[in-house]
């Protein structure tokens, strides 16, 4: 697993946060996960960041938000270029409709699991998209 990436995550539940973050150790991730409330909360971090040149590596979105949906946060990083390069994961229960073509064109779409070892398998699966500054160097993107 890849180290020293920080991954921001869209999530309104403190049950599912709490489960993550209780994965996370269980899998000894190394990356650093900051966690928001809603897509609003997750826009504002990401064009302050942007200004400060401090971007995570990679997003992460729950669908059912209050605020903003993932779907609406969504759109906003496609169509901004100061962000649009990160990759971007859906994590959720939710059925999307006919948002579905879009965030699939434009994330990686994981269902949250009901077990809690299919959870860890997810889990791993969502950081391995995370890229660090070395690997984006390694492939020529820097």
């Amino acid at each position: 697993m890849k180290a020293n990436c920080t991954i921001l995550w869209a999530e309104d539940d403190q049950d599912d946060v709490s489960l993550i973050t209780e994965a996370a150790e269980t899998l000894k991730v190394e990356h650093l996960i900051d966690f928001v409330g809603n897509g609003k909360e997750a826009i504002e971090k990401l064009l302050r960041s942007a200004l400060n040149k401090t971007l995570p590596q990679l997003i992460v979105l729950d669908n059912n938000m209050p605020i903003k949906s993932g779907y609406e946060a969504l759109l906003e990083i496609y169509r901004n270029p100061a962000i649009n390069h990160i990759p971007v994961a859906f994590f959720t229960t939710g059925e999307f409709g006919l948002e579905m073509d879009f965030i699939r064109k434009h994330a990686k779409v994981f269902r949250k699991p009901s077990s809690y070892s299919a959870f860890l398998g997810t889990l791993q699966e969502i950081m391995l998209l995370c890229k660090t500054e070395s690997d984006a160097v390694a492939s020529g993107k820097k």
